[in-house]
């Protein structure tokens, strides 16, 4: 019975954490740059929405950690279930605390992104970082995707 309700707590968090960026990812971010006429305001909001999205994914991530450890440890599921969300938790720690604090001194810095010209070096900077900054989404979306398998398959 303790396992089946760690399994579900797991699971849980793990579509709550893989919805969540799916749906910011691919659904609002693209939609809110495609309807608002400046990308400094588009940049903006998805930016509050992606810091949102940060607590979401510590909370679920340690949940997911706790609950991994212990089914690993009554041999419930393999290491992977409590190891993939250690390095997603890395990750967005990453993500946060240096590029997008980056990104957001850079934005400081030029003011609105839409008056900086394209080989300006401060939003070259930006851009290199902002391609990161998805890389890691990327990255810890596709982190999620054995975690699917182990759970509900194996």
């Amino acid at each position: 019975m303790f396992i089946n309700v760690l399994l579900y707590a797991y699971t849980f968090c793990l579509s709550i954490f893989f919805g969540s960026s799916i749906f910011i990812g691919y659904i609002a971010a693209p939609y809110i740059f495609k309807t608002l006429k400046s990308r400094h305001e588009a940049g903006s909001m998805v930016g509050a929405l992606l810091g949102k999205f940060s607590i979401i994914g510590y909370i679920t991530q340690i949940l997911m950690i706790a609950a991994g450890y212990i089914l690993y440890a009554k041999k419930a599921a393999v290491l992977s279930i409590f190891v993939l969300p250690i390095i997603i938790l890395i990750v967005l720690l990453f993500s946060e605390n240096f590029i997008s604090k980056k990104m957001n001194a850079l934005k400081e810095q030029m003011g609105s992104i839409d008056d900086t010209p394209q080989n300006d070096p401060k939003r070259k900077k930006f851009n290199s970082l902002h391609k990161w900054s998805v890389k890691l989404f990327l990255l810890n979306e596709l982190l999620c995707l054995p975690l699917f398998y182990f759970i509900l398959i194996k």
